[in-house]
């Protein structure tokens, strides 16, 4: 039976050769394998195509998923004019920023979905990588950290791909115009890492040139277990996950594939989560002895305090670099990967970690993974995880979620001070060093799953106990070739043999497993846009309508200061998602905020702050909301009665999460309301006031009332509402000073998505120009429950984008009680004897009546209109049928027409008048092709004639000549 086992093993080994490459490269961009970031934005190696695929998976780094997850491009559509790689927006005298910041000290929530399951899952074993990156170890200023490469080498510091102000690393690419996706691959070349022109700077770098350069001039680590895959590189490009060594930007296949890697990365460790680890134990220094012994293995070989070593020539002045560019290991890509072999050949072995060169730098913490099931992209229990004490306790009181995606409660670190200032981290273009390196950073996230088939884990990583302690598979694991090797664990799908057949005449029974090598275990990842990282605020600041920024209050500052003792904390509120339904979304999601419910302390602060991108694929007809536009040109209706493809939110209070309409912001009546701007001001602010918990002021003109915090709360809570577009300088330039369209006139609109998408209807937010918002933080003041929801996107039974704030009276009291299930809830009057409050006042817009219109689509919440009614006869005696919409999910950039009709059959005449129109249409082209392929053949015979014609006189002529040649 083994002989047997054996000889179909060798059969079919030519045909997986030739298989095994085809069917790597379906998988990595077909299988439904997957983790994806939701918080903040994840891109899947996405950029700012307008598909509901992605471009390239080869873009900037080796995902492993599935090509419609992701997220588009964090910008307003256009070139680097309208939105540089910095976040800057130029207009006249004045600059916008709009790239994604969290200050220092603050709470960021890191969200995720994982496919194949996590946590004390018996399927599976799960491990969790979460690390930053910003500017300075991307492209190191310092002159010695790294080892030399051809385009950085010496001991004068200087960054060696910055162009000027053109940040090199990390970056994320912008289009070169408003049809450009910029999703090329970078080139491995020095000229294109170096964004010193427009067309440089449409590639994304996060690892750099020099980075790539020493990844595939490096030896290989042939030590470590590749099954049977025919790795076909020496380098660090080849892995038994990628055997070809295939690139993907600049990324090192072999440091992507394993974690902890043996030699330095630009990447920052921030987490570490495992299911082999201590329950409800967060680890961060390894001589605790609660800690599981991997996490101890973890926090050991962590980069951030521990060291990591390579090859180089001696770092001092006048060495002689090419020794090293022109030895045969460089040169055959076999750059010498240990010390025996490095010092034997006369060249210095350096040790090096970051606690070496910056203050501060922290072991990352190791806790266990959150349970998840498999076979789902989907909620996990124990959903939060949280990095926001030095203890790493839960803070499940504060942010109580238990049902949510997977979660990791990130406090930012202090950007960290260099131990030599003066040579680690400078810029030519500004002297704000280490602020400078933060202002572009990108957060990795990677899922490794492994099965129980074979042993993993080095030693050092298993429990004295552990039967498999000193059993790690290795390179004496692999198959020799196509001869058995014992000690293989696995083969390329084998055949596996059950016993004995039915009868002696029978062969024995076995069977095939699926079993792919590369991918036990496997990697995934995902990676976010770039974001800034800021120091605390040290000053408060009024808001800035130009710059379109918010206040800077007090206790936004106090919270942040690191000698704050009455433990405030400063909170992220962002918000997840993109535009469509939640089928047109997945893997994606639908739109929600991030966390959206947080039980806080008195002087909690909450920073409202959220990205989105014009680059989604078309969405409407109920699926999505508002505009501005695809193509823009923020003034007129030119391109609204098109689907959009534009994010925005808002946030608005509301009286309970079970309602869906605003609590009373106005505090009149629009109908009655009076004439003087000054009285319908002071009406809105007593009814801002009494129901918001940024103040305890109920009315503005009490003379207990500090003024100044209820005027601060006021202009907040509109700001968050109605997004600045009254008053944002770069809006007003974009749309020449125009107005937001009034009620009147948006009901004179007859098209509703026209009147829907209008770039001048602030009553859905299209007059931002940009899907950034920097809303502002909101104070704890006044305890209560404080539900809100985004008027935009909420729309009852198809998207629910509501959260809750709920302010405890007293410091970590009882106020804020969680529900069996650890969720805090909102009191629903529905079911409860809570008081109905104060709604707002409505004015009915113009109803259009889709349920009657045969030409749209109507099968989903269609509206029908009283005011279309026939006061005569308006029941309806015949059968009618819905229109489905022409939902495009799955290919493509969305449907451009709204409402789009997907009809079935010829019952009903507008079917039939379709079928017809298209019919027609068909023959007519098929008429017009046969004359021109008619005319077509008609000339160019008229041609060949011709031809033939001009040839016998040729030959006539020299006839003649002879002839009377001949005759003379």
């Amino acid at each position: 039976k083994k002989q047997k086992q054996i000889i179909h093993h060798k059969s079919t080994s030519r045909k997986q050769k030739i298989m095994i490459s085809v069917f790597v490269i379906f998988l990595v961009e077909f299988a439904l394998a997957d983790i994806y970031l939701h918080n903040p934005r994840g891109s899947n190696d996405r950029n700012c195509e307008r598909n509901v695929n992605r471009n390239n998976g080869n873009r900037m780094f080796d995902s492993q998923n599935n090509a419609k997850g992701g997220y588009a491009c964090p910008r307003a559509v256009g070139d680097e004019d309208r939105q540089n790689e910095a976040g800057d927006a130029e207009f006249t005298g004045f600059t916008q920023n709009k790239k994604l910041y969290f200050y220092e000290g603050s709470v960021v929530p890191i969200e995720w979905t994982n496919q194949h399951g996590c946590g004390q899952n018996s399927k599976v074993n799960c491990e969790i990588v979460i690390q930053y990156m910003c500017s300075d170890t991307a492209d190191p200023y310092v002159a010695n950290f790294w080892p030399y490469t051809e385009s950085k080498s010496g001991t004068v510091p200087f960054q060696a791909f910055a162009s000027g102000a053109n940040r090199a690393a990390p970056r994320d690419g912008i289009p070169r115009d408003e049809n450009d996706a910029a999703t090329d691959t970078i080139p491995d070349t020095e000229d294109a890492a170096i964004p010193d022109t427009q067309e440089d700077r449409r590639f994304g770098m996060h690892e750099s040139y020099a980075q790539y350069q020493l990844c595939q001039r490096t030896e290989r680590n042939k030590g470590l277990y590749t099954a049977d895959q025919r790795v076909r590189r020496n380098d660090m490009r080849g892995t038994r996950q990628n055997p070809n060594g295939d690139r993907r930007g600049l990324e090192c296949p072999e440091e992507r594939d394993y974690y902890p890697h043996w030699s330095p990365s630009p990447w920052i460790d921030i987490a570490v989560l495992t299911n082999d680890a201590q329950e409800d134990v967060a680890c961060t220094d390894p001589t605790d002895p609660t800690c599981s012994t991997r996490c101890r293995y973890y926090l050991e070989n962590s980069f951030n305090k521990n060291t990591k070593s390579y090859c180089d020539v001696p770092h001092e002045a006048g060495v002689d670099v090419s020794e090293k560019f022109n030895s045969q290991a460089w040169q055959s890509r076999q750059w010498y990967n240990n010390q025996e072999a490095c010092e034997a050949n006369g060249f210095v072995w350096y040790n090096v970690t970051l606690d070496d060169i910056l203050n501060g730098m922290e072991y990352p913490m190791c806790a266990q993974t959150q349970f998840s099931r498999v076979n789902q992209l989907g909620n996990a229990i124990d959903t939060t995880i949280d990095l926001s004490t030095e203890e790493g306790t839960d803070v499940e009181d504060d942010v109580p979620q238990a049902v949510n995606a997977n979660r990791l409660l990130w406090t930012v670190p202090r950007i960290p001070e260099p131990k030599d200032a003066t040579s680690y981290y400078q810029t030519t273009n500004n002297a704000d060093g280490m602020a400078d390196a933060y202002a572009s950073c990108t957060l990795r996230l990677r899922y490794n799953i492994s099965t129980s088939d074979f042993p993993a884990w080095p030693a050092d990583a298993m429990d004295d106990d552990h039967p498999w302690k000193y059993a790690m598979v290795t390179a004496a694991n692999n198959s020799n070739g196509n001869e058995d090797n014992p000690n293989t664990p696995l083969y390329q799908d084998p055949y596996v043999y059950l016993g004995a057949g039915d009868d002696a005449d029978k062969d024995d029974m076995f069977v095939s497993l699926a079993v792919n090598t590369n991918q036990y275990a496997r990697t995934f990842q995902d990676r976010t846009y770039t974001f800034s990282i800021r120091r605390r605020p040290t000053t408060t600041a009024d808001a800035d309508d130009q710059a379109d920024t918010p206040a800077i209050p007090a206790e936004l500052v106090a919270a942040l200061d690191p000698a704050n003792t009455d433990g405030a904390r400063v909170y992220n509120v962002n918000v997840r998602g993109k535009r469509g339904n939640i089928v047109q979304t997945y893997p994606s999601v639908e739109y929600d905020f991030t966390p959206n419910s947080l039980a806080l302390n008195p002087n909690d602060v909450v920073h409202f702050q959220w990205t989105g991108s014009d680059y989604n694929p078309r969405r409407g007809c109920n699926d999505a909301e508002g505009g501005p536009p695809d193509p823009n040109d923020f003034v007129s209706e030119a391109n609204a009665n098109q689907n959009s493809r534009a994010d925005r939110s808002n946030v608005v209070f509301m009286n309970a999460m079970a309602e869906n309409v605003p609590m009373d912001m106005a505090g009149y009546a629009q109908a009655t309301a009076s004439a003087e701007f000054a009285a319908r001001t002071q009406l809105s602010q007593s009814a801002i006031l009494e129901h918001t918990p940024c103040t305890t002021c109920e009315d503005i003109n009490d003379p207990t009332c500090d003024t100044e915090e209820a005027q601060a709360c006021v202009d907040l809570i509109r700001r968050l509402a109605f997004l600045n577009q009254q008053s944002d300088g770069g809006a007003l330039e974009l749309r020449q000073g125009n107005d937001c369209l009034t009620e009147e006139e948006l009901d004179n609109i007859d098209n509703k998505a026209t009147r829907e998408n209008h770039p001048l209807n602030c009553a859905k937010l299209n007059a931002k120009p940009f899907p950034y918002f920097d809303a502002g933080a909101i104070v704890a003041k006044r305890s209560g429950m404080f539900a809100f929801f985004s008027s935009r996107n909420n729309n009852f039974s198809n998207r629910d984008q509501t959260g809750i704030l709920c302010v405890r009276e007293a410091a970590n009291d009882d106020t804020c009680p969680l529900d069996s299930n650890n969720v805090l809830q909102d009191q629903n009057p529905a079911i409860a004897t809570a008081a109905l409050g104060q709604g707002a006042d409505e004015s009915a817009s113009r109803c259009i009546d889709e349920a009657s219109d045969s030409s749209i689509a109507n099968a989903q919440g269609a509206s029908s209109c009283i005011a279309s009614a026939d006061a005569e006869d308006d029941i309806l005696t015949e059968e009618t049928q819905t229109n489905e919409n022409k939902d495009n999910d799955a290919l493509g950039d969305g449907n451009i027409d709204p409402c789009d009709i997907i009809f079935w059959s010829i019952t009903n005449n507008d079917d039939t008048n379709r079928i017809i129109s298209y019919l027609t249409l068909a023959i007519v082209l098929l008429f017009v092709g046969i004359i021109v392929t008619y005319l077509s053949y008609y000339s160019y015979n008229r041609y060949k004639a011709h031809q033939e014609e001009k040839q016998k006189f040729k030959e006539g002529a020299d006839w003649k000549n002879k002839k009377e040649t001949e005759m003379m």
